[in-house]
């Protein structure tokens, strides 16, 4: 935990005592209420959004009558109360509060869900920024999974397992971009290969497959070009990017025939030729690739052969 969250955890205990001092020996208002009218106080104010209101009336429950049967419930619209002030770190460390102390609540799988919720909001919404909290959440949401495989909640926690996700497939892929502009394909090749590898269920996924084909294209690998464009049609069938992924593998076929025909490899040329034109039959640079390839015959010939054609 960051020195910012153990801070404000010596800030709630700290909290927590004047709300005991408070109802031993102070306000009469708090202290001459009972458990369940205090409860019915804090909730009302928290359903009305008056949360720092909540707060106060609520805390008096959980620190001031630990063994009611009220007090996990006290506890839990604490958590919300802090939640609904955007004070996420410490709505998280109440829900877990509940998650550990009361884990025969009827809230416990809430505050197990909303715990991770509370640790993906407490992060920066930005991208760009420190995602940590982001990792811890999507850890939290896994486990959910994992350990409540028949909760009614898992449908709310895919969609933020997916939320928080795709906001670090974001960071990388436009890590990626940002070395593919300074032409460092190396480095934007690592960031674009962790997207494809460990976020393709995410919109960027798709998007950093393609950048990898399209940076094979650009340094000239063809056939791996080619093979990535395709591979992206097969993966993603209805991606709007799919008739520009096709139009690219055609490119990238003829470019790697045409490659091999000026290198001079006139047997690999011909292969490429052949095969170009079984797979893309009607395209438009057919006629070019049957030029190569008369082209081809004419130079292999044996230079007799040739010489006598001339004549």
């Amino acid at each position: 935990m960051n020195r910012s969250s153990l801070l404000n955890l010596h800030v709630l205990a700290l909290a927590g005592l004047l709300v005991v001092a408070i109802g031993c020996g102070g306000s009469k208002s708090l202290s001459t209420k009972g458990p369940h009218e205090s409860f019915e106080l804090g909730k009302a104010a928290y359903d009305k959004g008056k949360y720092l209101k909540a707060i106060e009336l609520l805390q008096a429950v959980v620190y001031n009558y630990p063994g009611d049967p009220v007090v996990d419930t006290a506890q839990y619209y604490l958590a919300l109360s802090y939640f609904g002030d955007k004070q996420y770190e410490l709505a998280e460390v109440e829900f877990n509060r509940l998650v550990i102390n009361y884990p025969s609540s009827v809230y416990f799988e809430h505050a197990l869900f909303m715990k991770a919720v509370a640790s993906y909001q407490a992060s920066p919404g930005h991208y760009g920024l420190d995602q940590t909290d982001v990792h811890e959440s999507i850890k939290q949401f896994e486990d959910f999974i994992i350990d409540n495989p028949e909760s009614e909640l898992l449908p709310d926690v895919r969609r933020y397992l997916l939320t928080a996700r795709t906001r670090l497939a974001r960071k990388y892929y436009e890590g990626g971009i940002v070395y593919r502009r300074m032409q460092a394909y190396e480095a934007a090749a690592i960031y674009f290969q962790k997207v494809t590898d460990d976020y393709t269920d995410t919109e960027y996924g798709p998007k950093a497959t393609f950048q990898l084909a399209d940076m094979d294209f650009q340094l000239r690998r063809f056939d791996a070009a080619r093979k990535r464009f395709e591979d992206f049609q097969t993966v993603f069938p209805i991606h709007a990017w799919v008739p520009k992924a096709r139009e690219r593998a055609i490119e990238a076929a003829f470019r790697g025939a045409e490659a091999a025909f000026k290198k001079g490899d006139y047997a690999a040329a011909r292969e490429k030729l052949q095969a170009f034109q079984s797979d893309y039959p009607g395209n438009g640079r057919s006629k070019k690739a049957e030029k190569y390839l008369e082209e081809i015959s004419r130079l292999s010939q044996p230079k007799s052969q040739s010489y006598e054609a001339d004549s």
